[in-house]
């Protein structure tokens, strides 16, 4: 993943709870001052459900021709309950030394009208970022500045003041950048102003603007070196209240996006320019790509290529590189010869590799995990891939070689996410496809006989494509064997109670080379009671609750359907995945029934998910029952939640609601029941 970040302030919710007990430590012979007066207008009667308030911040930008940048930001920051005390006993400050740096100018605590000032020296700790150790990549220069208020209070006030200078532009020349101007606590007034060369064609928007919350002010400064001023003035913004599964902030939040840079084609330019140098291939490089591609078909060569990547070379590394570190990938004869590197490494070895074998590739960058705004051009990647392309520099195939378990070219979580393609012709921004859900099966084929006797038994066989195979494998390969059993077990016994299985079988997880599949026996006893038999009737009534009935059968239902958990909702839900679970149930009985009492087929298409559920009876004794789920959105807008969570309602319904059975006995039968 990329590594560099741009803070604006420290959003609640970045603070521990590492702050020591004592505040005599921070508050020692160090002077007192007076309160800012315009702090009397933030407490708990003007802001009855905040835990803390935004209640100033004056944040300056200036910048060079060059892209290079000073700032300064001054901010206030008031505790209204402990909640807000305990996500801000500790300020959290990213900075990337390879482009700037951060200096701490001031930090004090505002309490009664009067402030003190924290020792900064003595409670400040700088740390490694913590993403460094979540992917297998150490970069010095990624660092985490913390500061510790130790005896912070509920009616406090965090003052403190940062200046930050960046000296190298992640690409030179350009100016650009974003800030939010709405988080989960409310704002009292936020200015942010941008000071430029006069004639700098800077274009800007406000992106999903609050009404009647933000002025702009744009003036000129004349002079030898004319500059133009531009000030945006955030007041009295309402807070965000974050909703489970929601898209991050940067794209729900009231937020301002601003940048030099023409259009994104420029940014695909840069990153094809940086890259290209890095792509060129060695002797060594050479002989192993004909070694994996000798006698294969193009499809087979492409496999081949990125199986290699995915799984011989490791997914880690250090981040040294020496112009745009976090960008700028390694040597491709320098990632082959260590057999390891980062997302933009690895990338570059299969793109070099590509080439090689005849194919027109190029690096991707991608934000995993969310959407670019489009309208104003942003580098802000997180992630590189690979796109195969066609004679017109179109994408045919994404591939991510980072994955050394997956079956997939592209991981589902990289679907629907914003991309820009390293061709300085055909590069803008767009999104990666979605998966089409068929692709990502969960398939569940039952074949059992219900006795006179109340006993169902039969077999499960179940095998698994797309995802539903990636994170099957992903949960097996990291278990024992017995482990193993035990999971498949549970699976299907938190479903439907009373339910044994026997003699589990499943494929090797480490076997890549074929779909998951796994089966077994099972038996389930007391469905239909022998006692409903009369002395006066020669018929018996039962209740039988098919596996076909299960709430959530697949192995995704549970997990994504399980997500829609709210009554309504005023922001879009992330679901992550399309997927479809297939089940059928060969129901045989031993003997046959004289009626059978059915639900209702169901059939429901709307542009988020599909239904059905399907009987068939060919013959008396026998029962086909179809049922099938596809979820068709990874992100369901709020408008069309409330489809989402009637599902939820209607397989709840339908896991209990059993079917009705009834036979016909001559004196012979009933005899012998009995």
């Amino acid at each position: 993943m990329f590594t560099f970040t741009i803070p604006v302030f420290p959003a609640s919710g970045w603070a521990g709870d590492l702050a020591a007990s004592e505040p005599k430590d921070c508050q020692k012979n160090l002077p007192v001052t007076e309160a800012p007066l315009f702090l009397k207008q933030i407490n708990r009667l003007t802001y009855p459900y905040a835990h803390a308030v935004l209640a100033q911040e004056i944040e300056h930008l200036e910048y060079h021709a060059d892209g290079f940048k000073i700032s300064q930001d001054d901010v206030y920051l008031t505790i209204l309950d402990e909640e807000g005390k305990r996500n801000h006993e500790v300020l959290s400050f990213h900075v990337n030394k390879a482009y700037g740096g951060l200096e701490i100018e001031l930090c004090e605590i505002i309490r009664a009208g009067k402030s003190r000032r924290v020792d900064i020296a003595a409670h400040t700790h700088e740390e490694a970022a913590s993403g460094n150790s979540r992917m297998n990549i150490y970069n010095p220069l990624q660092k985490i500045v913390k500061v510790f208020l130790p005896g912070l209070e509920v009616g406090d006030t965090i003052h403190y003041r940062l200046n930050k200078r960046q000296f190298k532009p992640i690409i030179a020349d350009q100016i650009f950048g974003s800030i939010l101007g709405q988080y989960d606590i409310p704002i009292h007034s936020y200015i942010f102003t941008v000071t430029t060369p006069a004639q700098t064609p800077l274009k800007w928007l406000i992106k999903d603007e609050v009404e009647n919350c933000v002025t702009f002010r744009k003036r000129r400064l004349p002079g030898e070196r004319p500059k133009t001023i531009r000030s945006w003035t955030f007041s009295k913004v309402p807070q965000i209240v974050p909703e489970p599964e929601m898209p991050s902030f940067r794209r729900v939040a009231m937020r301002l996006l601003y940048s030099t840079l023409p259009d994104w084609p420029a940014i695909a330019a840069w990153y094809d320019t940086l890259a290209a140098k890095k792509l060129t291939p060695g002797e060594e490089l050479k002989k192993k790509v004909a070694e994996l591609i000798d006698g294969k078909s193009a499809e087979e060569r492409m496999a081949s290529l990125f199986y290699y990547v995915a799984r011989e070379i490791r997914y880690l590394g250090v981040s040294g590189e020496s112009e745009r570190p976090g960008f700028e990938p390694h040597d491709v004869n320098l990632t082959f010869e260590r057999r390891h590197g980062v997302c933009r490494d690895k990338a570059a070895l299969l793109v070099s590799m590509l080439r090689l074998a005849g194919f027109k590739a190029a690096p991707v960058l991608i934000r995993v995990g969310d959407k670019l705004d489009k309208e104003i051009p942003l580098p802000y990647f997180n992630h590189a891939i690979v796109a195969v392309l066609d004679d017109h520099g179109k994408a045919l195939y994404f591939l991510d070689p980072t994955s050394e378990t997956s079956r997939q070219f592209l991981p589902d979580y990289e679907r629907e996410c914003s991309y820009l393609i390293a061709d300085s012709q055909n590069g803008d921004l767009d999104l990666t496809p979605p998966v089409p859900p068929r692709e990502n099966t969960f398939t569940l084929k039952i074949v059992d006989e219900l006795s006179l006797t109340g006993e169902l038994s039969g077999t499960i066989t179940g095998s698994c494509t797309g995802f539903n195979d990636t994170l099957m494998r992903s949960i097996m390969m990291n278990q024992s064997r017995k482990e193993q059993k035990n999971f498949l077990k549970r699976f299907f016994l938190s479903q439907y109670n009373g339910l044994e299985l026997s003699n589990l079988n499943w494929s090797d997880p480490a076997d890549r080379n074929i779909s998951f599949t796994f089966s077994g026996n099972f038996s389930v006893t007391g469905l239909t009671p022998s006692s409903s038999i009369t002395s006066q009737e020669n018929s018996a009534t039962g209740l039988l609750q098919p596996l076909a009935f299960m709430e959530n059968p697949g192995l995704l239902d549970r997990w994504i359907l399980r997500k829609a958990d709210m009554i309504k909702r005023r922001y879009p839900l992330k679901l992550g995945y399309t997927y479809t679970t297939i089940l059928s149930e060969h129901l045989s009985f031993n003997k046959p029934p004289k009626t059978l009492l059915l639900p209702e087929t169901t059939e429901i298409d709307n542009e988020i998910f599909s239904q059905s559920i399907k009987f068939t009876q060919e013959k008396p004794s026998k029962l086909l029952i179809e049922r099938r789920f596809a979820l068709k959105k990874t992100e369901v807008e709020p408008q069309y939640y409330q489809s989402l969570t009637s599902i939820q309602n209607r397989n709840q319904k339908k896991s209990l609601t059993p079917i009705e059975i009834k036979w016909q006995f001559n004196q012979r039968e009933k005899t012998e029941t009995k």
